[in-house]
């Protein structure tokens, strides 16, 4: 099974949230009317996201949505985000996370803490002797490609510098000759908490929301403080699937805090589908999160090895909203999700079938095997031997016998396409069940003697198999 170092699962949602929780806090520091056409938010260049003033970064923000409170666990992120500050000495730096972060053992605090890590990182290179290019500063400067974590962050942060010019560095940091670490705090809400939780994060936005709509005495009905919180949802989430698109490139995307408030200004109206596509995105974003945040489903992987689940979930999240629910609908055979009503679709949603069973799939299935059609919005996998097979995850639960099952899904109108293509569909039940899409439609004739015995690729295939999860993985991985 393949696992991922990265545990920023979802983080670009809860980053986006997060970010968008501290830009509405900005704004209702000041007075309605205050002039923020300097201000900006940008999210994923030199960290996470950062606060700019003409285009100057003020303040920059690290996010992490870690399950645990162990300083060791952030620390990598607070050495990278301390030698951002050496390098910017006007501007603030915040971590924000999930988890309150503990300190070192034996020491008092986030600063006492970071500086002994530099401590040790200094000390290893002062008791080197001779220079053998064991440190980790040595290794910093050396062009060895497979530097440690610690040597690569130092690389990268400060390149081109001797050993001697990294140390002396990193000792003016650390004896305070230079005020980085004084810069760095983890983020105090406003609830004298210095973390926030994955639940916790939307009802500190909304209540963000509420106070900028009463300042701007707009009445704050709970219909309008939804539909107000979900077009920021929509916002975010455009712009950060664009920041994807364009990371590489020259010309840097930004969100202009006006753009925010004229936001805040708007009296939204009904946003029909979309409504229902940004709160399904949120969803769908949160059973991920509940899923790697549980012990029992997901352990923390091993260091430098990709994890199924991440990278799945890299895919589906970087779609916008209808896009993801047009690929769920594919992973739902057994549900017709295709109702003009919204309330029909809302309440078909299956948040069990995706937590339970699709996540889990997702997890445990080799994510080199995964394949997807964009125009037919499909995400299967598909085996690398002749016969080549397919198999589409689903959410299919094992609450109802195979027979309902199979029943669901051959009077599904919306499945029929997909049953041209995917003849195995792996859900939760422990026994395989092989069953004829046609056989409840009509009675075909018997086959002519010269009749080629394959199925046509504009037939339905013949046989679908349900498959249950160790199966498909048996075969996959």
């Amino acid at each position: 099974m393949a696992f991922d170092a990265s545990p920023s699962w979802s983080g670009f949602n809860y980053q986006g949230k997060v970010a968008l929780y501290y830009v509405l806090s900005l704004i209702n520091a000041d007075t309605v009317g205050t002039d923020f056409s300097d201000r900006d938010l940008m999210l994923e260049d030199t960290e996470d996201f950062e606060i700019l003033c003409n285009g100057n970064s003020v303040s920059i923000h690290q996010v992490k949505a870690y399950n645990s409170s162990s300083y060791g666990k952030y620390s990598d992120a607070l050495l990278e985000i301390t030698l951002e500050l050496y390098k910017q000495p006007r501007v603030i730096g915040k971590i924000h996370t999930w988890k309150q972060i503990n300190s070192k053992p034996n020491f008092q605090n986030l600063e006492t803490s970071i500086k002994d890590d530099l401590k040790v990182i200094l000390d290893q290179y002062r008791n080197t002797n001779p220079k053998d290019g064991s440190s980790i500063i040595e290794k910093a400067v050396s062009t060895d490609r497979n530097k440690p974590k610690r040597a690569a962050i130092l690389a990268a942060a400060l390149p081109e510098l001797t050993a001697t010019q990294l140390f002396d560095i990193l000792n003016s940091i650390h004896n305070g000759q230079n005020n980085a670490v004084n810069r760095l705090e983890s983020h105090l809400y406003k609830d004298d908490n210095r973390f926030c939780d994955l639940d916790t994060i939307n009802d500190k936005i909304k209540s963000e929301i509420s106070t900028a709509l009463e300042a701007r005495n707009i009445t704050c009905t709970q219909e309008q403080l939804e539909k107000t919180f979900h077009y920021f949802l929509g916002m975010m989430d455009r712009y950060i699937i664009q920041r994807h698109k364009t990371k590489q490139q020259e010309e840097k995307i930004s969100i202009a805090f006006n753009e925010i408030i004229e936001v805040l200004g708007t009296d939204h109206e009904d946003i029909g589908f979309e409504y229902l596509a940004y709160e399904f995105k949120n969803q769908f974003a949160h059973q991920i999160d509940e899923y790697i945040s549980d012990p029992d489903d997901y352990t923390d992987p091993e260091e430098n090895v990709l994890c199924n689940l991440k990278e799945a979930s890299k895919f589906l999240l970087n779609l916008n909203p209808m896009d993801l629910w047009a690929y769920y609908r594919s992973f739902c055979p057994h549900i017709d999700l295709a109702h003009d009503n919204n309330t029909a679709n809302a309440f078909a949603t299956d948040l069990d079938g995706i937590r339970y069973v699709l996540i889990r799939i997702l997890h445990e299935i080799n994510f080199d095997r995964a394949s997807h059609n964009a125009l037919k919005y499909n995400f299967s996998y598909r085996t690398t031997i002749s016969p080549y097979k397919n198999f589409l995850p689903t959410t299919i639960t094992p609450t109802a016998r195979v027979t309902q099952i199979e029943r669901k899904i051959t009077s599904n109108p919306n499945m029929c396409e997909a049953l041209f293509e995917v003849e195995n569909l792996i859900y939760s039940g422990l026994e395989p069940h092989a069953f004829y899409p046609t056989s409840m439609a009509h009675t075909e004739a018997p086959q002519a003697e010269d009749e080629d015995p394959r199925t046509k690729r504009d037939d339905i295939l013949k046989l679908i198999t349900l498959v249950p999860i160790s199966t498909a993985k048996g075969v996959l991985n």
